[in-house]
């Protein structure tokens, strides 16, 4: 018997396309308003030829979480100085979280950036030295820094977020003095979410030195110092920033670009494997190592490993420059920018130079006036009187110093 034919089946079969756009999921339009999957162009913050030679990379990459690590003394500072530069001068608001209460100014301003004195009248309080009574006298000097930046240190962040309860929400009565990590992540969400309102319409480049400086809210409620609360309270309170909001900024439909700097101090490991050498740690736990995608080293791995160039003149020294290794310890950027190189460079009053003869001799060369005064101040400050040096007594040396 004769099988009766079946209809052809003209409906249209489902298909991963047209499931993606009942989904919303396709951007078929070119709509970069729409949230993206796509990145933007790789972007930079330009460092100068020094570290551009020695690492082969333009600078910092925007949009990304980038580490600065290593031991004291060997050219974090110069090297976040150059980024605050860099992001006045691509039009970026450079935001510094200085829970070290170390950042030089005049340093700063020395290497490019744009920051205006404000003077006003300062009390200070001296000792009588005949009878010993306090007296209070004003002198007018530098009061503050006025420019294109925000600048927070534990006293600024303690006055403006130091009622703020990290375990329960909401307020307590009486304002903290001392800042928590908290109090930064806590600080940079609302910097974010003022620029998601149109309050400010700048990309961010946010620096914290340094990692591992100030305690968390349970270890300052606790009265007792403990590394384990201080790095889960980094994991918990900066997880959306690290993993959300900073690398979504690379994505096309973002209107601006926000990045991470964390300068880092490292310590050696050496009950891990005792019987090896000691591994490099960063302070704060492994959430900072994790979110990383570019982490930078400067000096050596175990201790500081600098080479101090000075000038000397009757007797006196002056620290002109360090000489300081610089090199690539984690790369996960897009290639062909996934690069691990290694070199040195210089750090002087006035940023990056090249770690070679001519280069310094150049430098010498066209400060020589400034290295001058600086010995001759130095001698002042000694004797109390001028020693009239000259560039005829100057001599040049260089020591290394295995600097902790």
């Amino acid at each position: 018997m004769a099988q009766p034919l079946k209809k052809k089946d003209t409906a249209k079969k489902p298909t991963l396309a047209s499931f993606k756009e009942a989904m919303g999921l396709t951007n078929n339009a070119g709509n970069a308003k729409k949230p993206s999957n796509a990145d933007k162009k790789m972007e930079w913050l330009i460092m100068p030829k020094a570290f551009q030679d020695a690492l082969k990379l333009p600078g910092i990459p925007l949009s990304y979480v980038s580490t600065i690590a290593g031991h004291s003394n060997t050219g974090k500072s110069t090297l976040v100085n150059h980024a605050i530069v860099a992001a006045q001068r691509q039009k970026l608001i450079p935001v510094i979280y200085d829970t070290e209460n170390n950042f030089d100014f005049t340093y700063a301003i020395n290497m490019g950036m744009e920051a205006t004195p404000v003077y006003g009248d300062i009390e200070k309080v001296v000792i009588d030295p005949e009878t010993g009574e306090e007296i209070t006298t004003t002198e007018y000097g530098i009061v503050a820094y006025e420019g294109n930046f925000l600048y927070f240190n534990n006293a600024i962040l303690a006055a403006r977020y130091g009622r703020n309860d990290y375990s329960k929400g909401g307020e307590v009565a009486k304002c903290r003095k001392q800042a928590v990590i908290e109090d930064i992540a806590y600080s940079i969400n609302e910097l974010l979410d003022a620029q998601d309102e149109g309050t400010i319409q700048n990309g961010f480049v946010f620096i914290w030195d340094s990692v591992g400086s100030i305690d968390s809210w349970k270890t300052y409620n606790s009265k007792v110092g403990n590394a384990m609360f201080d790095a889960g309270a980094i994991s918990a309170a900066f997880n959306r920033i690290l993993n959300d909001r900073i690398p979504r900024s690379r994505k096309v439909s973002e209107p601006y670009s926000n990045t991470m700097i964390l300068v880092n101090k490292v310590w050696n490991d050496g009950m891990t494997n005792p019987v090896g050498p000691p591994s490099l740690e960063l302070k704060g736990g492994h959430s900072i190592f994790y979110a990383s995608r570019l982490i930078i080293l400067m000096g050596g791995q175990l201790k500081a490993s600098i080479k101090k160039l000075t000038a000397t003149a009757k007797g006196y020294t002056y620290n002109y420059a360090t000489q300081t290794k610089i090199k690539v310890i984690k790369n996960q950027l897009p290639s062909p920018y996934t690069l691990t190189y290694e070199g040195d460079i210089v750090c002087t009053p006035t940023g990056f130079i090249k770690a070679d003869k001519e280069e310094i001799d150049a430098y010498k060369k066209s400060h020589i006036s400034n290295i001058l005064e600086t010995l001759n101040q130095i001698a002042k400050s000694s004797t109390n009187v001028s020693l009239d040096m000259d560039t005829d007594d100057i001599t040049f040396a260089e020591s290394d110093e295995e600097a902790e």
